[in-house]
């Protein structure tokens, strides 16, 4: 299964993503003009693929972090160009605004922040969700 591959329903992605049906389609609604980040559709139709689906949930966990919609999708997209190790983490600014702030670390030594930063498990997610869509298209 391909990262970028859009094989996944509206249906599917909720679930896979850990969120409520409802949660993103409110979601989608008030990004459709951003979403070429996280979609595609196909006639009537909307479909996702693994790293769509990881984008939604990272940046759905920013918003809750405090960042506006359309920062966190696009901050989420930014990082997500390819599957992170499973230990990643995405550190970014407290106050950022920029797609590009924050950066992806793994193998972390000892540090010692300088600012306040919001902390994901980036890597963590990603494999959760990959591991889920490989389950789904294995029982189909």
């Amino acid at each position: 299964m391909a990262w970028t591959d859009r094989d996944f329903t509206v249906a599917e992605a909720a679930q896979l993503a850990g969120l409520h049906r409802a949660t993103l389609d409110v979601v989608v609604h008030r990004a459709r003009h951003l979403d070429v980040l996280f979609s595609e559709r196909r006639k009537h139709r909307r479909w996702f693929s693994p790293k769509d689906i990881t984008v939604l949930r990272v940046a759905y966990e920013l918003e809750r972090a405090g960042r506006d919609w359309a920062t966190s999708l696009a901050q989420a997209f930014e990082h997500l160009s390819q599957p992170p190790p499973t230990d990643a983490l995405l550190v970014v600014p407290v106050m950022s605004v920029s797609a590009r702030s924050g950066r992806v670390v793994t193998g972390l030594a000892e540090t010692i922040p300088t600012a306040s930063f919001t902390v994901l498990p980036i890597g963590k997610i990603a494999a959760e969700i990959q591991g889920r869509c490989e389950q789904l298209q294995e029982a189909a």
